[in-house]
C-alpha cells in the first residue's frame, strides 16, 4: 500500500532536525573498527556481525535508521545518537544490525546530513524528490538477509526522530518488520488503514517535554522544522485499527533528545534503550547469550 506524497518547495520544510542537534559522544573504536562498511544502491551502510550467531537462515537482524542531519557513522561511532546503538547488546544475544543511511535533506547543509521520505511532507529534500526509501530499505534488507544468513521472519525495526517515522511508515505499509521501536516520532502518513501491520507490534517511546514533535501533534517550538505531525495517539488508533499492537511509552522528564531518553529509562527502569529495545523484539532471550 502507497500513500501518494505532499511536495514541498522548501526544501528544510519537515526534516526534523528538531532536536537532532547531535551532541558529542566519545568515540568506541573497538565496536566501530569491527562494523563492517557494504553499499548498496548507492549509499553506504554498516553492518555489525557479533563474533557468535546461531546457524545461518535462523539469524535475526535489526535495522537502526538515524535521525534527521544524522548518518550511520554517527551512530555505529557513538558520536550522536547513541541510544540507537545496538552492538553491545548484539554481542551479548547473538544478531546482526545494520545502520542505514537516508538522504542529504538539504542543499545548504553537508553531504552527510542525512534523513529519510517519511511521508506527511516529511522530511526536506528526501520528501520534496519523493525519494523512494520505502524500496530501498525493502530491498537493502533483502540484499543482507542473503549475504548474512537473515531469517525473513526475524527483522526489526528501529529508529529516532525522523527515523521513527520512517520506522513507522515502514511498519505501515510493508510486511518487512515484525516489530518495531520508534523513539520521538509518529506514524506521520494521511491514513487511516495500514492493512500491512496486521499482527505488528509497535513500541513508541515518546519524552513528555517533546517540544520538537509534540506528543500531541502539530507543530513544533524548537527546531528548524515548520511540519505539522501527527499525534501518537493518532498513531495508535491507525494501527490498532489496523490489527496491530501499538504501545506508546511517555518517558517523563525528556524531551526529543535521544540521549535524554535514553538516560531517563536508564535511571527509571535499570536499562538502556538498546536492551529495553531487544526485549520488546524478543532478542533477549536467543540463546546464543553470552553468560
Amino acid at each position: 500500500m502507497r500513500h501518494s506524497m505532499p511536495k514541498t518547495n522548501v526544501p528544510i520544510r519537515g526534516f526534523l532536525l528538531a532536536a537532532v542537534l547531535l551532541s558529542s559522544w566519545p568515540h568506541r573504536a573497538d565496536s566501530a573498527d569491527r562494523a563492517t562498511a557494504d553499499s548498496y544502491g548507492g549509499r553506504t551502510l554498516l553492518i555489525y556481525v557479533p563474533a557468535r550467531l546461531p546457524p545461518a537462515g535462523t539469524r535475526a537482524l535489526v535495522v537502526v535508521l538515524h535521525g534527521g542531519l544524522g548518518n550511520a557513522q554517527r551512530i555505529e561511532s557513538q558520536q550522536s545518537e547513541s541510544g540507537l546503538n545496538m552492538d553491545a547488546v548484539a554481542d551479548h544475544y547473538g544478531f546482526v544490525v545494520v545502520y542505514l543511511n537516508g538522504t542529504p535533506v538539504t542543499r545548504r547543509l553537508g553531504a552527510d546530513m542525512l534523513g529519510w521520505n517519511a511521508g506527511g511532507g516529511c522530511c526536506g529534500l528526501p520528501a520534496e524528490n519523493n525519494v523512494d526509501d520505502v524500496g530501498y530499505i525493502q530491498k537493502a534488507v533483502g540484499y543482507l538477509a542473503g549475504k548474512y544468513g537473515i531469517d525473513h521472519s526475524r527483522v526489526y525495526g528501529m529508529g529516532h526522530s525522523n527515523g521513527a517515522m520512517m520506522t513507522q511508515r515502514l511498519l505501515c505499509e510493508t510486511a518487512l518488520y515484525v516489530a518495531g521501536v520508534a523513539i520521538s516520532g509518529p506514524l506521520n502518513l494521511d491514513t487511516d488503514s495500514c492493512p500491512a501491520a496486521r499482527g505488528r507490534r509497535i513500541l513508541a517511546l515518546h519524552g513528555a517535554n517533546d517540544d520538537n514533535v509534540p506528543i500531541t501533534g502539530g507543530r513544533g517550538t524548537k527546531g528548524l522544522s515548520n511540519a505539522v505531525y501527527n499525534s501518537e495517539d493518532r498513531s495508535r488508533r491507525v494501527f490498532e485499527h489496523s490489527g496491530a499492537t501499538y504501545t506508546l511509552q511517555v518517558v517523563h522528564g525528556a524531551d526529543h533528545k535521544l540521549d535524554n531518553i535514553s538516560a531517563a529509562i536508564r535511571s527509571s527502569e535499570g536499562e538502556t534503550v538498546a536492551q529495553k529495545a531487544a526485549k520488546f523484539f524478543g532478542l533477549a532471550t536467543s540463546r546464543q547469550a553470552v553468560n
